[in-house]
């Protein structure tokens, strides 16, 4: 462990001695001061006990005018009574909509009766943001799962039920429809001790509970990133409910509230209520009836299936804010390899910009260095991606020349503060501007710039941070001030110097007992840097009223519904641009108000087409921080700025499930913590942990200490095994996403999905399946040398099999059996019925993909097993040859089933069955119909398990160029 006196001092200090000088430098300038201390305003909505109740006040809509058809309703809905106008002005006519889609989804939309064409994004959701489903020609009434009801007594209610069951799935029967203009209240009935999943993206546990309010406002929390239940980087208004019907067949189903605007969802005990402060009601139910069919057709029908992922994006990636040049990553990369450990890539926060401007390259970053680093790394089958914002620095005059921003006012390209003025914010490279990514023009200038800055640097992907539309202080500030610029963010950094984050001491829970010596050091350190760089006062913005309901008025930055946004006061203009910030897209001319959720979604999809453009067929590499439904059709996204600590470790697990279910299964997390420092054990653990996550990278802040998985002898040993367990099963992942990408399924599952009959797991978030056939079971706490798991589905005659020495699970139903982890290992299982095709690993995806093919046969308690695996070149968008093959084990017969035409031209080398009954002294291969030679091929018995080896001379040329009978006797 590294001491931690004047050493830790010196370390950190390495890694921050070349940040760039910006000006001015604290005290801040008081323009710029508001971002940070917004004085406290009245209490949200939620909490403010004194606040009108919608419900009580309001008189709801009465329908009249009704048709019904077979494809649905239609009706209009007249305000029932005198208008409220409790958060807003009522909507005295409002339209209703209902379609049958397909069998399985049900759509009901109501929005204003009368839209002039320039307000219509006001209320309505443009198809060209979001996907927006469609009903199919052949969908009627007869033919849906659902049934759509409703009634005027003594208001304007409705409800959604199982055609076949009655079951009731949603209900608004005695509450009150709302609709004004910055202000929509619904309120649908829930059964008792409801089971609610998803609304992502939230770091919390994956059951979301009966006392819970998910708040959606795209938001940084400079202090806490991960704080526990609050609105964060992702907006995806979709939930998951599982009934368990008191021991029958669960029912599940989905409900999806397309809106982007501002939006509260509370969950209480009886009910939900849904919130927005702008919008209409959109809503989308789908059938299931399992929470894989749910999720299927969310992804299928609704939001777009998951892009299919490069196969090389499945491996290892590192990134540190705070690498010094080139040689440094090179370093980095060198080490690794010494430690045996495999690493896919490389990746870079700011420090390779040129005064954090994109586009740029720091003295300290030579773009000539740089091509040659990269072919080197190329070589090697590794790859390299930097970090990309989508703010564009504003030139404080002539001489301080940034041919990006030229370019884009060229095209005027930029978000508006007026019809005059470009909205001029701050961010980390001082006064900026955001490109307006709802203008075709736009796409024009950001595929150029990617192409002129990868004819410099000809990186391998990016991955878009702060794309929340995040700016650091409130309103225009850089108007009239740009002669400052470059300004430096109106807070201190990390690892700025002179400042009380200089140094961040913080260790993870527990080290104060395995590191008493340093743990006191550093306290002692953190007291001294306190005292002497005390953090600067800022002078507080004014506290603001609740702002009232005015006729004609619409209130943007303070509206009169305030929303739980964690960030001091409820102004919507903290911290992010400014809610009557204005886009280009006439007629509507919208404002951020109505798109600051989108903006990250818009930047992502503008993003990733322009890498497309610039790869020519090849898949690109992106992941994105800020995302909206649908953004899992082009990119995968990481989960913010965890801290070292075990408790961000467990809420990673729930936020990967709550993203599968959003659509976006190529998720990590910031392994072993972004803020604070991580120690052996957290980062030991961690690394065991995200090795199962389809984006794994280690990454932390520049005033930490280095946490490489080569820093600890222990974290380098556990961290081969569970790397070399992940490269080999690769295929089987990469199988996963395939079926993703065609079918809408899941690559992490949560054990409720795959046993949904079981009450006793809907809550289960400390393990989780890796498709259908992998159950982990990982350490989330310290100094535990061993884990309690459950095993579904024992009581009705599943077996499970340790991965690593395939003896079967001793195990009774409902046991929370205690299993062995020593810190260098990690359990994992295999489930009875299951093939996992696996490739021994190499020290990179590349290398690992030319091993020769294994299977492994975990027999269920009828002594089959079934798997899948599809192959393809891992590059391409559209791939010239894939193919797909499924496996079938009875009888003691291996066989394969095999469509397309790609071959790798490698053998079968070995096939491992677990789970055998009896004595086998013979094999004999066909492929393709002929005899093969398996003069070679021997077998061995360990226990239940047989192991076929040798099968190289009969397979050679190519395992899959025909149907494979392999038979035991």
């Amino acid at each position: 462990m590294l001491s931690l006196g004047l050493t830790l001092l010196a370390c950190f200090g390495a890694v921050t001695a070349q940040q760039p000088q910006y000006r001015p430098a604290f005290p801040l300038q008081p323009s710029l001061s508001s971002a940070v201390n917004y004085a406290p305003s009245v209490l949200p909505n939620v909490l403010d006990k004194t606040a009108p109740n919608a419900q009580n006040v309001c008189p709801g809509y009465t329908a009249s005018n009704v048709k019904q058809t077979d494809a649905g309703v239609t009706a209009d809905l007249i305000l029932a009574g005198r208008a409220c106008n409790v958060y807003g002005n009522d909507i005295h006519a409002l339209s209703l909509q209902v379609q049958y889609q397909t069998q399985s989804r049900l759509a009901v939309r109501i929005f204003p009766k009368y839209l002039a064409p320039s307000n219509q994004s006001l209320y309505l959701l443009s198809d060209q943001l979001t996907p927006q489903p469609a009903a199919e020609s052949s969908c009627s009434q007869d033919t849906s799962d659902l049934k759509f009801s409703w009634t005027n007594s003594p208001t304007f209610q409705f409800q959604v039920s199982r055609r076949s069951s009655g079951e009731v799935l949603f209900s608004t029967y005695g509450k009150k429809i709302v609709f004004e203009d910055q202000f929509l209240e619904l309120v649908t009935s829930m059964v008792p001790d409801y089971n609610v999943y998803g609304l992502a993206e939230n770091f919390h546990q994956f059951r979301l509970g009966t006392n819970y309010t998910q708040t959606f406002w795209n938001a940084y929390n400079l202090n806490n990133d991960q704080e526990p239940d609050v609105n964060g980087h992702s907006v995806h208004p979709m939930y998951l409910e599982t009934r368990y019907n008191n021991g029958s067949a669960s029912t599940s189903h989905g409900v999806y509230g397309r809106n982007a605007h501002g939006q509260e969802w509370l969950l209480r005990s009886d009910s939900i209520t849904y919130r927005t402060i702008g919008g209409s009601f959109e809503f989308y139910f789908l059938s299931g009836s399992t929470p894989k069919k749910v999720i299927s057709q969310y992804h299928t029908g609704i939001v777009g299936t998951p892009v299919l992922q490069n196969y090389w994006a499945l491996g290892f990636f590192q990134v540190r804010w705070g690498y010094l040049n080139w040689t440094n990553l090179q370093d980095v990369l060198d080490l690794y390899a010494q430690q045996n450990i495999q690493i896919e890539g490389i990746m870079n926060d700011l420090d390779y910009l040129n005064l954090n401007r994109i586009f740029t390259n720091s003295p300290y970053y030579p773009a000539d260095e740089g091509r040659a680093f990269l072919e080197r790394i190329h070589a090697a089958g590794q790859y390299y991606m930097p970090i990309l914002d989508p703010n564009v620095y504003v030139p404080a005059n002539a001489s301080d020349s940034y041919p990006t921003y030229d370019r884009g006012a060229a095209l005027d390209v930029y978000i508006r503060n007026s019809a005059k003025d470009y909205y001029i914010g701050t961010e980390w490279n001082g006064f900026s501007v955001w490109p307006d990514f709802t203008l075709n023009r736009t796409q024009e200038f950001w595929t150029n710039e990617f192409k002129i800055f990868h004819q410099t640097l000809p990186f391998d992907g990016f991955w878009l941070d702060v794309n929340d539309a995040v700016s650091w202080c409130t309103g225009s500030c850089g108007t009239g001030q740009l002669a400052l610029n470059p300004v430096h963010v109106p807070f201190a950094l990390p690892g700025d110097p002179n400042t009380s984050i200089a140094v961040d001491f913080r260790y993870p829970e527990a080290f104060n007992i395995t590191n008493a010596t340093e743990a006191a050091s550093a306290m002692s350190a953190m007291a001294s840097q306190s005292l002497a760089y005390p953090t600067p006062s800022v002078t507080p913005t004014p506290t603001v009223g609740r702002t009232l309901a005015t006729p004609g008025v619409r209130n943007l930055t303070f509206p009169p519904y305030a929303i739980n946004n964690f960030l001091d006061g409820h102004s919507l203009g903290k911290q992010a641009i400014a809610p009557y910030a204005t886009h280009g897209d006439g007629p509507y001319n919208s404002t951020e108000y109505e798109l600051h959720n989108l903006y990250g979604h818009l930047s992502g999809r503008a993003s990733y087409n322009a890498l497309t453009q610039l790869y020519d067929g090849r898949r690109p590499y992106f992941i994105l921080r800020s995302t909206f439904a649908g953004s899992g059709t082009f990119a995968g996204h990481w989960g913010g700025d965890t801290n070292s600590m075990w408790g961000d470790m467990y809420f990673g697990i729930a936020q990967a499930l709550q993203m599968s279910i959003a659509g976006i299964p190529y998720f990590g997390v910031e392994t072993c913590g972004f803020n604070g420092n991580a120690d052996m054990e957290l980062c030991t653990r961690w690394m065991q942990l995200s090795a199962w996550y389809p984006l794994y990278r280690n990454h932390n802040n520049r005033n930490t200490i280095a946490q490489e998985a080569y820093r600890w002898a222990t974290t380098s040993e556990s961290t081969r095994r569970i790397m070399n367990l992940r490269y080999s099963i690769l295929p089987y992942t990469y199988t996963l996403f395939h079926k993703a990408n065609k079918a809408g399924e899941t690559v992490l599952r949560a054990l409720a999905w795959e046993f949904p009959d079981d009450p006793q797991l809907r809550a289960v978030d400390n393990q989780f399946m890796s498709g259908p056939a992998l159950l982990v079971t990982p350490v989330l706490v310290p100094l535990a040398t061993t884990v309690k798991g459950v095993f579904p589905d024992v009581a009705q005659g599943t077996v499970w099999y340790d991965w690593y020495t395939l003896d079967k699970v001793d195990v009774q139903p409902g046991e929370n059996k205690t299993l062995d982890a020593p810190l260098v290992h990690q359990p994992v299982h295999v489930r009875g019925g299951y093939i996992v095709p696996v490739q021994k690993a190499g020290n990179t995806t590349k290398t690992s993909r030319l091993s020769p093919w294994s299977l492994v046969v975990a027999l269920d308690k009828n002594a089959k097993a079934e798997g899948e695996l599809y192959l393809d070149d891992g590059l391409s968008l559209k791939p010239n040859a894939t193919k797909e093959i499924t496996f079938s084990f009875a009888n003691n017969t291996l066989t394969t089933h095999i469509q397309g035409n790609y071959n790798d031209h490698l053998p079968l080398a070995n096939v491992t069955i677990a789970g055998v009954g009896c004595q086998y002294n013979s094999v004999s291969v066909h492929l393709g119909g002929q005899s093969c030679d398996t003069s070679s091929a021997k077998l061995r018995t360990s226990g239940s398990t047989v192991h076929v080896t040798g099968l190289e001379k009969a397979t050679a040329g190519g395992v899959w160029t025909g149907a494979l009978t392999l038979s035991l006797s």
